[in-house]
Parts: C-alpha cells; structure tokens; sequence
C-alpha cells in the first residue's frame, strides 16, 4: 500500500511540474519580451474638451510597433511612470492616483491626479484626469516604462 501511494504522489509531483502546453513565446520556444521607456514632453499632452471643463482631461499616445495583433490578443501589456520619491527614482505601475494639495490665501485646496492607459494594436494612450477638472495647466513631461511579454 505504501508503494502505491508513494508512486502515486511521485506521478502527480511530476505531473504537476510540466509546463502549460501550447505555445510560450512567439516563436512556441521561450518568452518574448519587450522592455523600452517612452517620455511624454509636457507640449505633447493634448486637451480633451475644453479647459476646466467637466469631463476634460490629458492624452498623449506613443506608436509601439511591437504591439501587434499577436500581442494584443494573447500578451500582456504593463506600463509604470517614473517619480521620485525622497529624491530616489521609483517606478510606479498604472494606474495611480496622486493626492495634491495647495495652501492658498489661507485656504487649502485638494484634488487627485490619475495617471492611466489603454492601448489598442500598435498604440498606448496615456491618461491624466483631474479630480477638481482644473485643466488650465498642461501635465509635466513624465517618462513611462512599456513592457510588453507572451
């Protein structure tokens, strides 16, 4: 009885360790990946509606060739935005939302900042919306890491 039991957990260990069947990579062999950082100059945000209007926000889309049907469908898609915090560079995953506040006359005014994406076949869409739709001031130039695998 032992034996059996030994055996059969033995079987299901290695059984357990085979790797998901079909295809990994592109090419059915391996992972593919794709790692590049793109910046977004703050002249490229372009404004959606008009300024201060509700439902007005910031875009700004950068072409990724390596974004194909193949990609879109099956792979996945990861994007951070760099920051620094404590003067360290850190890289924060989309999306994220961060708290501002201002000190003005004496009174102390908040809203939140949204960083976003979507992408479709060869495309990423970055986004920034405003909590209070205080669109006057165009976001800064912010750099974002794209990382792409299947």
């Amino acid at each position: 009885m032992k034996k059996v039991l030994f055996l059969s957990v033995a079987i299901l260990l290695f059984a357990a360790c085979e790797g998901p069947a079909g295809r990994d990579g592109f090419d059915g062999t391996e992972t593919y990946w794709f790692v590049n950082t793109y910046t977004v100059n703050s002249n490229q945000w372009q404004l959606v509606n008009g300024v201060d209007e509700l439902e007005s926000y910031y875009k700004a889309s950068i072409t990724v060739s390596e974004l194909d049907r193949d990609m879109y469908e099956k792979g996945n898609v990861f994007c951070y935005m760099f920051q620094r915090v404590n003067n360290v560079e850190v890289q924060t995953p989309l999306p994220f939302t961060v708290p501002r506040g201002v000190w003005i006359d004496g009174s102390e005014y908040l809203w939140t900042e949204t960083f976003a994406f979507d992408f479709s076949l060869r495309t990423i869409t970055f986004y920034v919306n405003y909590s209070d739709f205080l669109t006057i001031n165009r976001p800064e130039t912010t750099s974002f890491r794209v990382v792409l695998n299947y």
